[in-house]
């Protein structure tokens, strides 16, 4: 077989790693896209190869089948995987979409139960707010969040709620829960990638109320008043979700640069680039015309 053929995966896995505890210098939205582009490339990537040695390892126990198979779904140099190396294949394979499918199931029964609790204010002391994903979105408030802002403060939620909506963050968080529920080592970025996603809705609200230091104000308001921490496990971004110290700093601070430049051409060439390791993960040894170990 070729070992090569591991390369791919290998190198989305290491960037999505990479990614998960640097700090990029970009505008949260750019950082949110890059984010959600690697780790839906690297699940590709690293899913393809596990799939593709599953195959190979299946030709292996059952020549005369594998003569049925397409040549791309095989190794270039015909050689037997090894079961050491096959049954693990297939374990992984099988556990991954297990847990796909696990996740799917629960992120649609939440998605249901939240929408049909956003139709009415929840009669809760607990200041919340949540954007529920669905058509035309809705927005999950609570009583005690009522009670506790004035309305110029109710403006910059709903605002930063909007912003969630609008962008369809709800896409990037089934992609960064996928990602790290099937890979581990990729839960960091999903801690990254749910950060800039409220840090993303937070820069659009301040920009629509045109208060940086009324927003951040509004946010450690809300999140002191919390008697427990939002749950980690949420399939919508929650108002104080995710690194509220440093949300409230970064909006005292100056506001970041938009990056209308050095954004898309970032974005663009990790997509490009991890987008052209996850479509070789299946048959990179034939790609590159290589036929030895």
């Amino acid at each position: 077989m070729i070992w090569l053929t591991f390369l791919p995966a290998g190198l989305t896995l290491a960037l999505g790693v990479v990614l998960g505890v640097a700090q990029l210098p970009l505008h949260p939205a750019w950082s949110a896209r890059l984010l959600a582009t690697v780790a839906a490339t690297t699940v590709v990537a690293t899913i393809g190869t596990l799939v593709f040695i599953t195959v190979n390892y299946a030709a292996t126990l059952f020549p005369r089948a594998a003569g049925q198979l397409p040549e791309w779904a095989l190794f270039g140099d015909d050689q037997p995987v090894p079961a050491g190396l096959g049954i693990p294949a297939i374990a992984l394979t099988c556990l991954s979409v297990l847990t796909a499918t696990r996740l799917s199931s629960r992120w649609a029964a939440e998605v249901r139960d939240a929408r049909r609790t956003s139709q009415e204010v929840v009669e809760s002391d607990v200041p919340l707010a949540l954007a529920v994903p669905g058509r035309g979105g809705e927005v999950l408030v609570s009583r005690g969040l009522l009670r506790m802002l004035d309305g110029t403060q109710l403006q910059v939620v709903f605002q930063h709620e909007a912003s969630h909506l609008r962008h369809r963050h709800h896409r990037y968080l089934a992609l960064g829960a996928l990602a790290a529920g099937t890979l581990p080592l990729l839960r960091s970025l999903n801690t990254r990638l749910r950060f800039a996603l409220e840090r993303w809705a937070d820069e659009d609200a301040a920009e629509a109320v045109g208060d940086r230091t009324l927003v951040a104000h509004t946010i450690a308001q809300v999140a002191l008043a919390r008697s427990s921490p939002e749950p980690a496990a949420l399939p919508f971004p929650a108002f104080t979700d995710s690194g509220v110290v440093q949300r409230v700093q970064a909006l005292l601070a100056t506001a970041p640069d938009k990056n209308t430049i050095t954004g898309p051409v970032i974005l663009a060439g990790a997509g490009l680039g991890t987008g052209l390791l996850a479509s070789a993960a299946w048959q990179l040894d034939h790609v590159l015309g290589l036929t030895f170990l």
